[in-house]
């Protein structure tokens, strides 16, 4: 089958381009049935380059001028960390529900069938009736304030593909990670999302300190209190391959992807350890906010289906980021 990757050049999209390259080279990180799975496909990255996906026109072209695609996953949209949301949410609405309007009407338009479409925890409410919250609780109520420009153009993308799917009989199945992080991610200090943004602020801490002889203290925002679920992408690029290819999950419900949760202070001072940066040189700005307190999500119905899945330490996790970001600093997005 020809798989179409939407943000294919993104972090998770350069995640299964990995993927497939150790399917190829037979790796032994992935078992002979992920091997089989990925071999047996061809997958096409997009990437923005190559489309404006929040223009009908470009995106329209860009379909009627590609061989037949049977399958599609959707990773492309417009996103950003905490203050880029904060900032920006008429552009994190509206760009976002028009890739999401195009991808979908294209799709039904050259009858792709099955698909896996990239949802975000940020989706669930703010002030939930139960932790943690499962896969019927995306619309129980509004979203944190602070992201709800991106969460409600998620939401509308739930429902879109629930409603394509009882329309028209498809397979488009939404899949919900927790925060990502990894190789190829944005490190942008303003716009990247939690782990990236504080990794390059760290490290330019670091350069500074190691020019300048000083021991300048590394900042982290907030308080460090809220209690945040962590994924290294690369496990999320296994996942989506396996749901989407392996035929065990048989619903087109929404599913979560995610691991335990853990306090943002506990994500810092590991980070800390990837980075030879002792606890005690880590200052939190609580003049900055926090976000969301809490939003944890049960990961239940993927243990269900994929019970002997081995996810990556977040400590292990960090420290292959950190070496790719010291190695890759050049041509990195920052």
């Amino acid at each position: 089958m020809r798989i179409l990757v939407t943000g294919g050049t993104g972090m998770v999209g350069s995640h299964i381009s990995d993927l497939v390259d150790k399917a190829r080279n037979k790796d032994n990180e992935l078992n002979d049935e992920e091997k089989n799975i990925i071999n047996d496909n061809k997958f096409i990255f997009l990437s923005r380059n190559d489309c404006d996906l929040t223009n009908r026109l470009s995106v329209m072209h860009y379909f009627s001028s590609n061989e037949q695609f049977d399958c599609i996953i959707h990773l492309a949209a417009c996103v950003g960390g905490l203050f880029m949301n904060m900032n920006n949410g008429i552009k994190m609405f509206s760009d976002n529900i028009k890739i999401n309007e195009n991808i979908l009407e294209m799709s039904h338009k050259y009858k792709i069938k099955r698909g896996i479409f990239c949802l975000s925890s940020c989706i669930y409410p703010q002030y939930p009736y139960e932790f943690p919250m499962d896969e019927k609780q995306i619309h129980y109520g509004a979203p944190h304030p602070s992201n709800e420009g991106y969460a409600f153009a998620k939401r509308m993308l739930e429902l879109q593909c629930r409603q394509y799917n009882k329309a028209y009989n498809t397979e488009y199945i939404c899949v919900i990670p927790v925060n990502l992080y990894g190789e190829y991610d944005n490190f942008n200090l303003e716009d990247g999302h939690v782990i990236p943004a504080l990794m390059h602020r760290f490290h330019n801490t670091l350069l500074r300190n190691k020019e300048n002889n000083t021991d300048e203290k590394h900042i982290a925002y907030g308080t460090g209190r809220p209690l945040r679920q962590f994924l290294y992408a690369g496990d999320f690029a296994k996942i989506i391959c396996k749901i989407l290819l392996d035929n065990k999950y048989k619903s087109t419900e929404p599913i979560i992807c995610c691991k335990d949760e853990l306090k943002i202070r506990t994500m810092i001072f590991a980070l800390a350890r990837a980075m030879n940066i002792e606890n005690h040189d880590i200052v939190f700005d609580t003049s900055k906010g926090d976000g969301c307190m809490r939003k944890t999500v049960s990961n239940s119905k993927l243990q269900t289906l994929y019970p002997n899945f081995k996810f990556k330490s977040l400590q292990d996790g960090l420290n292959i980021t950190y070496k790719w970001f010291q190695e890759n600093y050049n041509t990195i997005r920052k």
